[in-house]
């Protein structure tokens, strides 16, 4: 009886511990086919495209309007850096001119003008 009673605590608290990890910031499963990093407290999703890159940011499961963000993306590719300015296209989303391929490196930078950038980095 007491070694049940032991693994149902164990269980327990370790679903409790778990849980607020998974779900503080929102969901981490990508809405739009991309990749997903959190960092200072807001998720970033990262999607390729056929002619341009795109980046919709959320803070705690609810969108952040981008309007009023300014940003960059850096990529390392073969030896070679690029880079292009992040641009509001509506919502939470920010694109930019640059296309991405697998192997590259890359970091996004957010700023909101009031506080320090948020720096983001993928691997592709």
């Amino acid at each position: 009886m007491k070694n049940v009673l032991l693994k149902t605590l164990i269980v327990a608290f370790g679903l409790s511990a778990y849980a607020p990890l998974a779900f503080s910031h929102g969901s981490l499963e990508p809405e739009h086919g991309g990749i997903v990093k959190i960092e200072h407290e807001l998720v970033f999703e990262l999607v390729r495209g056929e002619s341009n890159t795109s980046v919709y940011i959320k803070d705690h499961g609810k969108p952040v309007d981008t309007e009023k963000l300014t940003g960059s993306i850096m990529v390392l590719a073969a030896g070679k850096k690029s880079e292009a300015e992040l641009s509001a296209a509506g919502g939470n989303k920010m694109t930019a001119d640059i296309v991405l391929s697998d192997g590259d490196k890359v970091l996004v930078k957010v700023s909101d003008g009031k506080h320090h950038p948020v720096t983001v980095r993928y691997s592709l």
